[in-house]
């Protein structure tokens, strides 16, 4: 078998021109960007090729599934891209070529070995700080300050050394090169852009952070065309010692509090006080009071304040910055025993407009001699109330570039490498997907997610418990996000052959590649039951109001002013300046939010959800379909199942596998296929019905995916159908009687056009069935019975009778 390397895709695959022309000239495709003299990688032609195209991926610096080595020994190979299936989409020749990714992060060592590539870069920008205030706050006294009228750039070549060892090992996830060596990352072939937080991993990103700093970092990200956005970076803020401090900062000595510590015990931790400085976060209203205190530092008397964006926060200057282009924020969940992401991935909780451009990213732990699985990592934030947004990929010992010199590599733990698992995967999609945009490859790694074991049967953590005894199994319907879980872990294998489900209504505009073939069969499962939940949540709020959210957390204020004996410090508050002025002198007091506060942040928050509920009723943004646009023709091979109407605006929709709902094909489209559509076919005017599977788009279809065959054929079987008034149905006419059919059981109505393609001369009498159904009703414009055609130099004349269209040769 003769080996092919990456760069000989075909080139609406949106290989780089440059590797394209080289391989024209006859040089080997190491010489691209993202490969090396040797490489073994090659992409399959065909199915019989498919699995040693996956093995010449599969080499050391690839890794291995067991992560952990005989003997637990130490990890000195990557698993990450095993747990995601790179090695298929590699073969079938996508791993992020064409496709811009960015990095908000602390920096990083620009010369790494693993990042000697000019496809990853910083951005250049800068700006002047419009507050002042401190990063860090996990201390008693706040450090690395900022002041306001005081320069920044956020390049992220520009980072202090001793502060870019966190960027550094999450570049190598998604960015690192395939060199022969350690490891790569993910999406090798993506460009990376890259942008510095300010700080290191230790610093607060709770509500601390400067609104212009964040939006001109994240906007110099999109600007340079970052379509998706790795954030794996920091915690809440922490509180100080639950069970010695009091809501008022006194100290009581060791357990002095420990009657009235508040959520002192994490979701699976058997230490009972081991969360005891972490901030709360297994319940709704932890998160919501991580959201007042975020609204109150950024509002009038906030330390945050910033009267030219007046409550607008660093998560309101990330959403500013991406809301318009559409690009997609993805984020780590936290490294806490808590069920819920923290604030900044669970944002749009609080800004449900936000939903569709964020990615929360919980942990997986590899395998071990002892449980040859995947184990969800317990001991980190699960997916919750975000589990519609959440994923989970590997987050413990993650191989990947170190800070510690250009040729050191590390193990790197936690939802921060976790989190560029995700980001990468969704570069790898985007090149397979070049006329998706972020948001719907999001959609994608969703759900062609892999819930299973590797037996490919047993739901994830199926027979798995935490310390405490408890199951960490996968528990959610198969199609449904879990609340561990999230969707579970991406697998780029399954992803390559189109979503498994429409989450909203999908507009696929294909204007960059001429022709895609999706063989996955598409749900609904899950749209139904978002439907029903936010539904069910609307009907409450009407009749509840802000009640239905339940209690505030014990650091919102009783009505008449008190303190709850359950509120807590915030760590770094008591000895900053700042909150001393803002407070009189009572810092202790800052963290606390006013009861009339919260509840008319709550209703903000309540209200904003209940109207983006409202317009996606109004707008039928519940009902899974299809709208084909553009010029390229889309083959859709499974079993699909979703509810709503397909619609061709344009190029073709070629049915093969079976579709249980209607297609409405409207001006300048075209509908074939060899399938079945068990819904109502109505082609409008300007429409064509074109049944069949034409060569051409056959043979093209390996150029999409090597493995996947689509025979050509002639029949399309529907219900009804209906070719209206200045519609067309085309047909082809071949030898020995063979063209074109439509096999309907029920009535086919017509009065449109009739346009023929001769494709082999027909003797005189050959009969030609083009659409057979329960009964024809009209007929084709202008070809009433018995009426006579010309087409490719010979007569046909046309009969409507007995259920058939048929043409006999004269």
């Amino acid at each position: 078998m003769t080996k092919r390397h990456q760069g000989r895709a075909a080139p609406f695959l949106l290989a780089p021109l440059a590797a394209l022309s080289l391989l024209a000239m006859g040089v080997p495709a190491h010489a691209n960007a993202w490969s090396y003299p040797g490489d073994p990688g090659f992409v399959a032609r065909n199915a019989q090729e498919l699995p040693a195209a996956k093995a010449s991926w599969e080499t050391p610096e690839y890794g291995n599934f067991t992560g952990i080595l005989a003997g637990n020994t130490a990890v000195t190979a990557p698993w990450q891209l095993v747990a995601v299936n790179a090695s298929t989409a590699y073969a079938l020749g996508y791993y992020g070529q064409g496709v811009t990714l960015g990095m908000m992060d602390s920096g990083y060592r620009t010369t790494h070995e693993g990042f000697v590539t000019s496809l990853i870069a910083p951005v250049r920008a800068s700006g002047v700080y419009g507050s002042s205030g401190f990063g860090y706050r996990n201390t008693p006294t706040p450090g690395n300050p900022f002041t306001k009228g005081e320069a920044f750039v956020v390049d992220g070549d520009q980072a202090r050394t001793s502060d870019w060892s966190h960027g550094t090992g999450m570049l190598g996830v998604t960015s690192g090169i395939r060199d022969g060596k350690v490891q790569h990352g993910i999406a090798f072939g993506s460009k990376m852009v890259v942008a510095k937080t300010g700080g290191s991993d230790t610093q607060s990103h709770g509500p601390f952070h400067d609104y212009v700093y964040w939006y001109t970092a994240n906007k110099a990200l999109v600007d340079a065309g970052a379509q998706v956005i790795n954030s794996s970076w920091g915690s809440f803020v922490q509180t100080l010692n639950r069970t010695q401090f009091d809501g008022s900062g006194n100290d009581l000595g060791t357990n002095g509090n420990l009657a009235n510590g508040y959520q002192l015990q994490g979701k699976d931790s058997t230490n009972p006080v081991g969360m005891a400085s972490t901030i709360p976060n297994e319940t709704f209203k932890d998160l919501e009071y991580q959201y007042f205190f975020t609204k109150k530092s950024y509002s009038p008397a906030g330390i945050q304040y910033n009267p030219q964006f007046p409550g607008r926060s660093f998560m309101e200057a990330i959403w500013d910055a991406i809301k318009v282009t559409g690009t997609v924020n993805v984020r780590s969940a936290g490294n806490n025993d808590w069920s819920n992401p923290y604030f900044r991935p669970a944002y749009p909780l609080f800004n449900p407009a936000a939903e569709s451009q964020f990615v929360a990213v919980g942990g997986v732990q590899p395998p071990t001699d002892a449980n040859p699985e995947y184990t969800k990592q317990f001991g980190y934030n699960e997916a919750g109330l975000a589990k519609w947004w959440t994923v989970s990929t590997p987050s413990n010992l993650v191989r990947t570039t170190s800070s510690g010199g250009d040729a050191v590599y590390s193990n790197s733990n936690g939802t921060s490498p976790a989190t560029p698992v995700a980001t990468a995967a969704m570069g790898v999609l985007l090149s397979r997907y070049p006329n998706m945009d972020a948001k719907q490859v999001r959609e994608v790694m969703f759900t062609t997610a892999n819930n299973k074991m590797t037996d490919g049967v047993r739901f994830l953590g199926t027979g798995q418990v935490s310390p405490s005894g408890v199951s960490i199994a996968w528990t959610a319907p198969d199609g449904l996000p879990d609340e561990r879980w999230g969707w579970g872990i991406p697998d780029l294998a399954k992803g390559m052959y189109g979503p498994g489900q429409f989450l909203s209504p999908m507009v696929y505009n294909m204007s960059k590649a001429p022709l895609d073939v999706w063989t996955n069969n598409i749900g609904q499962v899950a749209i139904k039951q978002r439907e029903r939940e936010d539904l069910q949540w609307l009907a409450s709020y009407r009749q509840q109001g802000i009640a239905l959210a339940g209690e505030f957390s014990p650091n919102v204020l009783n009505p008449n002013g008190t303190l709850s004996p359950q509120a807590f410090v915030l760590q770094g508050l008591l000895n900053d300046p700042a909150v001393q002025a803002i407070t009189n002198g009572r810092p202790e007091t800052y963290d606390k939010i006013a009861y009339a506060d919260a509840v008319k942040w709550r209703k903000e928050w309540m209200d904003a959800r209940a109207a983006v509920i409202q317009d996606k009723i109004d707008r039928g943004q519940y009902t899974a379909s299809l709208t084909k646009a553009g010029s390229g023709t889309l083959i859709l091979a499974g079993t699909n199942t979703y509810a709503g109407v397909s619609t061709v605006t344009g190029g073709k929709l070629s049915i093969v596998g079976s579709n249980s709902s209607g297609v409405t094909v409207a001006n300048g489209g075209t509908l074939g296929g060899t399938g079945t559509v068990a819904g109502t076919i109505n082609v409008l005017k300007g429409g064509t019905l074109s049944p069949g599977v034409t060569a051409a788009e056959s043979a093209g279809v390996s150029s999409v995916v090597p493995n996947v065959t689509i025979a050509t054929g002639d029949v399309l079987r529907a219900s009804a159908v209906k070719v209206g008034l200045g519609a067309g149905f085309k047909a082809t006419l071949k030898a020995a009687g063979q063209s074109s059919r439509l096999v309907a059981t029920g009535p086919v109505a017509l009065g449109g056009n009739l346009v023929l393609d001769v494709a082999a001369a027909a003797n005189a009498g050959t009969v030609y069935t083009l659409i057979q159904a329960t009964s024809i009703q009209g007929s084709f414009a202008g070809m009433p019975e018995g009426a006579v055609v010309a087409a490719g130099g010979r007569s046909y004349r046309i009969s409507y009778l007995g259920g058939k269209v048929t043409l006999t040769a004269s």
